[in-house]
């Protein structure tokens, strides 16, 4: 059988040495990886769960981001049809509007028109009255002037009456 002692001594490895050294790297391997990869280690996952919660944050606002933009480009576009609607009603009460004026004005200026017309169916009558009044005043004292000099009484009296008669028919 090989003995080990005689074959690690061939070597230059002392068992007991080795021993105490595997044991010694035990003990410091532990205590690393008690108080120091261990803590390392924790702080690694922790930092990773905050990147992943980070990251799962950011998506979820992300998410939010895009509905509050779809809702508010939905809300946008809303307001502009409305508005539009608006717009195309104040455009027809406008035009309703401006079709009742244009109908009051024509109505206002027919009535002037008609008015005028009456007045100068009026004025016109008054100066054709006023005219036929003169006109035969003129001719009644042209009668007279002309039947005073030339006739004599009794053809005066006949033609001053038949004046009169004719005078009354016309109504002057």
């Amino acid at each position: 059988m090989v003995d080990f002692d005689s074959l690690l001594g061939k070597f230059g490895v002392d068992w007991h040495l080795l021993l105490i050294q595997s044991l010694n790297f035990l003990l410091v391997s532990f205590l690393l990886y008690k108080f120091g990869f261990k803590r390392v280690i924790e702080a690694m996952d922790e930092r990773r769960e905050k990147i992943e919660s980070g990251l799962e944050y950011a998506d979820k606002m992300q998410e939010a981001m895009t509905t509050f933009e779809n809702s508010h480009a939905e809300r946008i576009a809303s307001v502009q049809e409305e508005a539009e609607e608006i717009i195309q009603l104040a455009k027809s009460t406008a035009k309703v509007l401006l079709e009742q004026e244009k109908m009051e004005s024509r109505k206002l200026a027919d009535n002037m028109i008609s008015s005028a017309k009456k007045e100068m169916a009026i004025q016109h009558d008054k100066m054709f009255q006023d005219v036929k009044s003169e006109i035969g005043t003129l001719v009644v004292e042209v009668a007279q002037s002309v039947l005073s000099s030339q006739l004599t009484a009794e053809e005066r009296n006949r033609y001053v009456l038949s004046a009169e008669k004719v005078l009354i028919s016309e109504n002057l």
